[in-house]
């Protein structure tokens, strides 16, 4: 009986003691601390305007990924531009952000790391008017730079825009003024269909044919026409006369500068880009092609006018001197406002 109740006696003192135990409260920076990051449109239109710049910069859905060591510790997508809030204990982080993604081919779930994301390939036709793709990262500090400031994470699109304001005939030739002059097309040529997400990965391998769009002139392609090419305008010019419209095209970087631009046929070989005006005269068609210097992403080169002064070329690859004028409104400039990601509090 003194064992059973000297038992007893054991149990109940240990069960006291472990009701009386503290629990261990997590350390302050084990603390999970909420972050909510929203993306926010510009203020206004971009600097070159278009029939609706709204569609320049429009955010049909986005997706968040957080990095921390280099490792993917948490995601989040939006079907809008709305917010995105995720719980994420103290630490150093790389927030990182993809708009407009093709949902079909790009699962940030699966993505390990912030290498991988920056060197994850796009093609060309995963953008779209609304739709190019964004892409964007910073590095923050949770908690110490989550408090009641705004973080931001600037956001750039990965295509470039190239365009013509304006298309004026002036032939100095009173027999060539005299002929029609009929717009047929305008469009880009020689444009890379591959880019990498990270601003500052290396391009894809170029060297291939299928890694370009309008190789050497107007080749017919859905998944890309609607950046690249304006065909079908059909516009008569009257001598002394103006085409008003504007025409701007969206095409991935293109590292190939003047230095190293390709006019032969004979084989296919990476080139400049180029803006193509293709024309009839007095029925027999023509081109006026304009060669751009290497192409950045987020960079404009808009020519504010362009005047033609003679018959051009039988070959979209071969410009004549003289018979075209090109004033353009800057080399490159930055395509701006682009979107921030923003921390709400």
């Amino acid at each position: 009986m003194k064992h059973l109740f000297k038992t007893i006696l054991l149990l109940t003192a240990a069960a006291m003691g472990s009701a009386c135990r503290t629990v261990p409260v997590p350390a302050p920076d084990e603390r999970p601390v909420k972050v909510t990051f929203s993306i926010l449109g510009p203020d206004g239109g971009t600097r070159l305007t278009t029939d609706n710049p709204q569609q320049e910069s429009a955010v049909l859905h986005w997706a968040l990924l957080l990095f921390r060591d280099g490792g993917l510790v948490d995601f989040g997508t939006s079907r809008s531009a709305g917010s995105i809030t995720r719980e994420l204990v103290a630490g150093r982080y790389t927030a990182c952000a993809v708009v407009n993604y093709p949902e079909d081919a790009f699962h940030p779930e699966t993505v390990r790391t912030v290498q991988e994301l920056e060197g994850t390939v796009t093609d060309l036709g995963d953008n779209a008017l609304p739709g190019l793709v964004m892409t964007g990262q910073r590095n923050l500090l949770i908690p110490e730079e989550t408090g009641t400031g705004v973080q931001t994470i600037p956001v750039d699109r990965l295509v470039f825009k190239a365009g013509i304001r304006k298309i004026t005939v002036r032939m100095e030739d009173p027999l060539l003024a005299a002929r029609p002059f009929v717009l047929r097309a305008v469009y880009l040529t020689n444009c890379p269909r591959k880019s990498r997400y990270g601003s500052d990965a290396s391009l894809p391998d170029l060297s291939g044919e299928l890694s370009w769009a309008n190789r050497m002139g107007h080749q017919a392609d859905p998944s890309v026409d609607r950046l690249l090419s304006d065909t079908g305008i059909d516009a008569a010019i009257p001598a002394n006369a103006s085409h008003p419209v504007p025409h701007f095209f969206y095409g991935y970087p293109n590292p190939v500068g003047a230095d190293g631009d390709s006019r032969s046929r004979a084989a296919w070989s990476p080139r400049s880009t180029r803006i193509v005006i293709e024309a009839s005269v007095g029925g027999r068609t023509c081109y006026y092609p304009v060669t751009l210097p290497a192409t950045a992403r987020n960079r404009t080169y808009i020519a504010e006018e362009a005047v033609i002064r003679g018959l051009g070329s039988p070959d979209p690859e071969e410009d004549i001197p003289g018979v075209i004028e090109i004033v353009f409104s800057a080399s490159t400039e930055e395509w701006g406002p682009v979107y921030p990601i923003n921390e709400q509090s």
